[in-house]
């Protein structure tokens, strides 16, 4: 009788550390599916966000600098700190930051645990699906374009590239002279964060470049004669703006 209840004790002991590693393997599970969906929200809010603002210079309804300003109704309390992510957090503006300064000179914590590490800009503000412009913070991105994530949260900031302010262009965080732009792109699902960065070009520069041909060597020439062409790969699923 004794031995049938250990017996049965055992079992139980093992069912329930069974039960628990598959909750802790599912919850795991849970969280890396919602790091990838939150990455690449916060990758098409980038794209998106550019190819929206590539449609405006074509327009010709605003510039480029009229983004990076922002606006003075969504300035923060205290420029200084930026605590609210909802508002534009202009590198410039308040006592200390003149730059892209990280956060970590502001509030001494290194892990940004998601968000921005530098001060990420103006808040965006674009046209949403229909076509009406909304500022892109803590905005659902169903609202930005049809079949997007459900749950998705986005915030995009925007803000002059370091070649513009420091670097010999037009001095300053607020004026555009070279059509490239940062943007970061803030999203979150459910209790994940993930924040993409880049600096993206809207618009042709002016200014001239150096052309870098394709070598003849570049690539496989598709299996035929052992032979070694040009092959060049078409980058698709790109957004654009029609």
């Amino acid at each position: 009788m004794i031995s049938v209840m250990l017996l049965t004790a055992s079992m139980l002991t093992v069912a329930a550390l069974v039960v628990r590693s598959s909750v802790r393997q599912l919850s795991q599970s849970s969280a890396s599916v919602s790091r990838e969906r939150a990455l690449m929200v916060a990758q098409a809010g980038v794209d998106l966000a550019a190819a929206r603002m590539r449609a405006q210079l074509r327009e010709g309804s605003a510039a480029l600098g009229d983004q990076l300003a922002g606006n003075v109704d969504n300035a923060q309390p205290n420029p200084a700190v930026c605590s609210d992510a909802t508002l534009d957090c202009i590198p410039g503006q308040g006592e200390m930051p003149t730059t892209g300064q990280r956060n970590h000179a502001l509030t001494l914590k290194s892990d940004c645990g998601g968000r921005p590490c530098m001060r990420p800009g103006a808040i965006a503000r674009l046209p949403d699906a229909d076509g009406d412009p909304v500022y892109w913070a803590n905005v659902p991105i169903a609202d930005l374009f049809e079949g997007a994530d459900p749950e998705a949260r986005i915030t995009v900031w925007v803000r002059n590239n370091a070649a513009d302010a420091i670097g010999g262009g037009s001095g300053t965080w607020t004026e555009d002279s070279d059509n490239r732009v940062v943007l970061t792109s803030m999203a979150t699902i459910r209790n994940t964060q993930v924040t993409v960065e880049q600096e993206m070009m809207i618009a042709p520069s002016n200014t001239a470049s150096v052309w870098s041909m394709e070598s003849p060597d570049k690539g496989y020439g598709g299996g035929h004669n052992n032979d070694s062409t040009s092959a060049s790969v078409c980058r698709e699923n790109y957004m654009g703006a029609e």
